[in-house]
């Protein structure tokens, strides 16, 4: 069933980056930059979903399946401050001004969110329903603080 789901939301995914492919040409430096932002938060979302869900005990994740979520989403969590340049400040974004003029807390919160990440990767199975904890705990403080409702 998940193999399934993840294969249409490869598909979808594909679609969409050919799409932006296409769109990137006619697209502004700024709305290139949003776009990225959201592709590489899609990727994040699609890997801790399932995490999530399994940490509640509302989907049944095999153990090498979550590991290999984990282990994802480690790698792209490391993308996320490279995701906010300045030149995406303003356009179709729920990105708060605040990431730009107090860069260093948001910076702070980003590498919460990473460190949570790595350590989600490299946790064992008895402490996994407290990692993923903490890696939403980390997401809800960034979004809290610096993302439109």
């Amino acid at each position: 069933m998940i193999q399934v789901k993840w294969i249409r939301a490869l598909g979808a995914l594909v679609m969409w980056c050919a799409t932006a492919a296409a769109q990137a040409q006619t697209a502004t430096p700024a709305e290139k930059a949003i776009e990225y932002r959201q592709a590489v938060f899609k990727v994040v979302a699609g890997n801790f979903g399932p995490l999530a869900q399994s940490a509640q005990g509302k989907l049944e994740v095999q153990p090498a399946a979550a590991r290999q979520y984990a282990e994802r989403l480690a790698q792209i969590a490391q993308f996320a401050g490279d995701a906010f340049p300045d030149i995406s400040r303003e356009g179709k974004t729920r990105a708060k001004p605040e990431i730009w003029t107090e860069r260093a807390e948001f910076d702070k919160l980003l590498k919460d969110l990473t460190d949570a990440t790595r350590s989600l990767a490299a946790a064992k199975p008895e402490d996994f329903k407290a990692a993923v904890g903490a890696v939403g705990n980390a997401c809800k403080a960034c979004h809290d603080r610096f993302r439109e409702k």
